[in-house]
């Protein structure tokens, strides 16, 4: 058990998977939990991660997958990873906007069976909803096929969820927001600002089938978010009503054609 102090504890810790997980890597136990149980049980011949900071994901992935795609915007990170994963993990540095319609059109192409994408990069609201967008506007699934997205409780990340192209691809047949809770920061921890939200798991299905009726975005656990939002420094004029005017007024003027 690690040292109690407020400079040295992580309440995360320990885990119990340490021995075969020794990256530190920046989720909550249950998010731990639930990200290994979900690649065990699905076994994903190929993968993509984007965003592998200390490689504590990208083990669990390795551990399992044929092939990982892990793709990450600092040199400095992949630089400090290379060495310790083998060569069915391939790195590619630089924009995931640029660089995962590339991958996902080589896996496209090569019939690559992509079962698993963890999407934990740019956590800007635009940065998030444009890698799940690439995915759902530039690969069609050829087996079952899940999208994970880190920091879901986060509001800038959540919108980037919520607003992504969901409905307009038929091959998505299950959204749940709020797979696994997120976290209120009380105190800093980390890169986590005191008061601040953060972490969470959003869960999506795609299928090779095309989806019968219609898509709901689920959000399960909007009551508890609320809650941690209300009390939180998101809580503020920029997020409360210049986000939803904007999205309000983006949503007309596409109707009437001033934008696309």
């Amino acid at each position: 058990m690690q040292d109690a102090s407020l400079t040295n504890y992580d309440p995360n810790l320990p885990y119990l998977f340490e021995d075969e997980f020794p990256h530190a890597w920046q989720m909550t136990r249950w998010e731990k939990y639930a990200f290994i149980s979900l690649v065990r049980k699905r076994k994903p011949s190929v993968a993509i991660e984007i965003g592998n900071a200390t490689g504590g994901s990208l083990q669990v992935l390795a551990s399992v997958c044929n092939k990982v795609y892990a793709i990450d915007f600092q040199q400095v990170i992949h630089d400090g990873l290379k060495d310790k994963f083998s060569n069915h993990v391939e790195f590619h540095t630089g924009d995931s906007k640029v660089l995962l319609p590339e991958i996902l059109k080589k896996i496209q192409e090569s019939n690559e069976e992509l079962g698993f994408v963890f999407i934990d990069g740019n956590h800007s609201t635009e940065g998030v909803k444009a890698d799940i967008n690439c995915v759902l506007n530039g690969y069609t699934p050829i087996c079952e096929l899940i999208i994970i997205f880190h920091d879901s409780f986060n509001p800038e990340c959540r919108r980037g969820i919520i607003d992504a192209d969901w409905k307009k691809n038929q091959y998505v047949h299950y959204v749940d927001v709020d797979f696994i809770p997120g976290n209120f920061y009380k105190e800093p921890l980390g890169a986590c600002k005191a008061d601040s939200i953060w972490n969470g798991l959003s869960f999506a299905l795609l299928k090779p089938e095309i989806r019968k009726g219609d898509l709901e975005i689920r959000q399960t656990l909007q009551p508890s978010y609320d809650i941690f939002y209300k009390a939180s420094l998101h809580n503020n004029f920029t997020n409360k009503y210049w986000y939803p005017m904007k999205k309000y007024l983006k949503k007309n003027l596409r109707k009437v054609g001033v934008i696309k």
